[in-house]
């Protein structure tokens, strides 16, 4: 932390003239575990990450990839060889240069069994990524080079069209290889920290707020028409938006839908509703003995009414969903779920019939517990789905946690069946269907592992046929939903509260968007 005077200075000077000093308060839900991009995977660790660090591509307004770090790059004929070529003069925002070295330092990172990164596994397209992951190769053996300051080669294992929107996800961001060497696990603190984003950090207060200021030495610094932003933990969302109404926000991610008449009627400017590459679903705890049972966890969906959900409890846009990937998806086709077309009435029946099946009935109810994060609509969610289980004679205790606690428990298995949301890291199936493989140690919740699901999705990343691809990821996704892992609940839209003299934020799927295109404007 920052000596007592200068962090008082700084929130003072923030607090009291916000406005003449163009600071952006935005409420980010959750207090994040970590700043390190290769520590995390949530939405709002990501969203402060992505002011602070870049890649070799990242999010233009819309979420698009746009040269960053790289201003150009090259691939060759057969897609399997990418050669970046860096900005030159690129500077961290300690002075210090960034080059090539610190692009390969930073895969290597990623990719080293010892960092247990998060994402880790979405570059196994490098070579040798895989091999490196699971310990069997040291990280040197990367396909990844760099042939002098200012190039860098990526040799892949198969041709990925999507690679600058992968690159441009925080988890892909280049970082201080100087910092890290030097500091440790400490790099990530105010006083050591180097940004190569459009802000560096100055204070973190735990529980909160975590202050970022413009970063002079950012390569589009001219450009950036905010001095600095403020990030707020806003678990409560009722509170969050009472301080939006009073003017403490400019930005808030995610609203109560129990609030949603009131917003549409005082706020309709301010709400900004948009659909999203974004499914919810409950994932099963395939280690817990009474749901390692592919019938109860079929039972399980089939008595959840997904209609009642979306038109009666949430009521902001959401749609019923049945397969994990959602039918916007680019290039692909979800595949054909039978419980779909069925009637609740006829899916009530057929998860009674499961569950006699399995030994449970009146004289032997199906008891578990039911987890979920601390959220006012997700705790509505759970007590419909409790009551809908009622029907079918199962007993679900409701679990309500925080955040932070939530997914630390979902990582470490402590739970039986949980709530859980995932946003498209890119626009490909693959994003969905990976957290189901086994090798994805730290977002399979369900602890799914099918050798057969496996290799269809082994065999999908090698496909360059995008038709066939597209074929065998819908195989792989058939696969797994027959045995119900997960239970998709529905597909979501992107929630935020918007302040009028907000200027620069764009609606987009996938819900990123960084300080650096917003500007405020007097009212």
């Amino acid at each position: 932390m920052k000596r007592i005077l200068i962090a008082i200075l700084v929130v003072s000077t923030f607090v009291s003239s916000a406005i003449a000093q163009t600071i952006l308060h935005r409420g980010n839900r959750f207090e994040p575990a970590s700043l390190d991009p290769h520590k995390t995977q949530t939405h709002y660790e990501s969203a402060v990450q992505h002011d602070l660090f870049e890649g070799l591509t990242a999010y233009d307004a819309l979420c698009m990839p746009q040269p960053a770090i790289a201003d150009s790059w090259k691939v060759s004929a057969d897609g399997k060889r990418w050669t970046f070529k860096l900005r030159p003069g690129l500077r961290w925002s300690d002075g210090a240069p960034i080059t090539a070295d610190d692009v390969v330092f930073s895969f290597r990172r990623l990719l080293d069994p010892s960092t247990a990164a998060q994402y880790a596994q979405l570059m196994y397209l490098l070579v040798n990524a895989r091999a490196i992951n699971t310990g069997a190769l040291p990280p040197d053996k990367l396909g990844i080079s760099a042939p002098d300051a200012e190039t860098v080669v990526m040799d892949l294992t198969n041709p990925a069209p999507y690679l600058p929107e992968i690159l441009a996800n925080a988890f892909a961001s280049i970082l201080p290889r100087h910092v890290i060497g030097a500091k440790g696990a400490d790099w990530i603190k105010p006083e050591n920290m180097a940004a190569s984003g459009a802000f560096t950090l100055s204070e973190w207060q735990a529980q909160s707020r975590i202050v970022l200021v413009r970063n002079p030495n950012y390569r589009d610094a001219a450009q950036v028409k905010l001095d600095g932003v403020i990030y707020y933990p806003t678990a409560d969302l009722s509170a969050a938006v009472q301080r939006f109404r009073a003017g403490e926000l400019d930005l808030q991610f995610e609203f109560p839908t129990g609030q949603i008449d009131l917003l549409r009627s005082a706020l309709a400017a301010e709400t900004r509703i948009s659909p999203s590459l974004l499914t919810y679903y409950l994932t099963f705890n395939s280690k817990v003995e009474k749901l390692s049972d592919p019938r109860v966890r079929r039972a399980l969906s089939l008595a959840i009414d997904r209609d009642i959900i979306t038109n009666k409890v949430l009521r902001t846009g959401e749609v019923p969903a049945f397969t994990l990937v959602p039918p916007a998806t680019a290039g692909y086709t979800p595949p054909e779920i039978a419980d779909a077309v069925l009637t609740q009435d006829a899916r009530i029946a057929k998860a009674r019939e499961l569950l006699a099946d399995a030994g449970y009935g009146p004289g032997n109810p199906l008891r578990l517990t039911y987890s979920h994060s601390s959220n006012e609509d997700l705790k509505r969610i759970a007590v419909a789905i409790q009551a809908m289980w009622r029907r079918v004679g199962v007993q679900a205790e409701l679990l309500n946690r925080e955040g932070r606690v939530h997914f630390a428990a979902l990582k470490d298995g402590d739970f039986e069946a949980a709530f859980v949301g995932w946003a498209a890291d890119y626009n490909d199936a693959a994003t969905f269907l990976y957290i189901l493989q086994s090798t994805t140690v730290n977002s399979n919740y369900a602890r799914y592992n099918n050798p057969a699901f496996d290799a269809l999705m082994d065999e999908a990343a090698g496909e360059a046929d995008g038709h066939r691809r597209a074929d065998l990821l819908r195989q792989a996704e058939a696969m797994a939903l027959a045995e119900q892992p997960v239970a998709p609940l529905y597909y979501g839209v992107t929630k935020n509260l918007v302040s009028t003299r907000v200027r620069g934020w764009e609606l987009n799927p996938t819900d990123f968007h960084l300080s650096r295109w917003v500007s405020l404007v007097e009212q």
